[in-house]
């Protein structure tokens, strides 16, 4: 709901950056369609003989995919920020405000759930991490995992997207507040061409995270 607003919103109002705060959370509902998808085939095909060593790298997968989809909306927003630098919209400000707000607050929520659940998931794959090994390695190995924490990067992915998002609407209200207020019309495109940058940074190291295991790369 919140990204028909905001794609919605900054056509009406002229606002690349909330134009592109709207796309990007449009790769939200791709994004955790991946993820589902990724635990639900993980889970359905868990017992598949097929699948020799299990399917703990769909996840990862899920990860790949979204990452690959965070460079694509980054490269987007850059394009369209650089043709709004090249040729000016004029741009209603406080209502543009109002939605990067909104959305911002909405991000932050969605965030802290995520944060919240990835925690949880990290205490659950532990516990039974430990309750598996504990009668073979015992104390010595309990200790040692301790400091272990299952890393999904499926999950990981989805909070990138989330925080990706934020930061875009943080940029953006500060765009649209030095525009209103000190005449800075150029820092609204300008705030979507940094943003690009950011996110395409993000992609880049989850790319490279998950790649490397689905290749059966050397182990960190």
């Amino acid at each position: 709901l919140m990204m028909v607003v905001e794609i919605v919103a900054g056509m009406i109002y002229g606002s690349v950056a909330l134009l592109a705060d709207g796309w990007h959370m449009a790769t939200h509902v791709a994004a955790f369609a991946i993820s589902l998808f990724a635990y639900r085939y993980a889970r359905v095909h868990a017992a598949n003989e097929r699948f020799t060593f299990g399917t703990g790298k769909v996840s990862v997968l899920g990860g790949f995919a979204s990452a690959v989809g965070l460079a694509v909306v980054a490269l987007m927003m850059g394009l369209e920020s650089i043709s709004r630098l090249l040729q000016p919209q004029p741009i209603h400000f406080d209502e543009a405000i109002l939605i990067a707000e909104i959305g911002l607050l909405v991000n932050l929520v969605c965030g802290l759930i995520l944060h919240k659940g990835g925690h949880h998931h990290d205490q659950h794959s532990h516990h039974r991490h430990k309750h598996k090994h504990h009668h073979v390695y015992q104390h010595k190995h309990d200790h040692g995992c301790a400091h272990h924490h299952h890393h999904d990067h499926n999950l990981h992915a989805a909070y990138l997207h989330v925080l990706a998002d934020a930061l875009t609407s943080v940029l953006a209200i500060i765009a649209l507040l030095a525009a209103k207020y000190y005449g800075l019309l150029w820092l609204d495109p300008a705030m979507g061409i940094i943003g690009a940058l950011m996110i395409t940074r993000w992609s880049q190291g989850l790319v490279s995270d998950t790649s490397q295991i689905l290749l059966d790369g050397a182990v960190d």
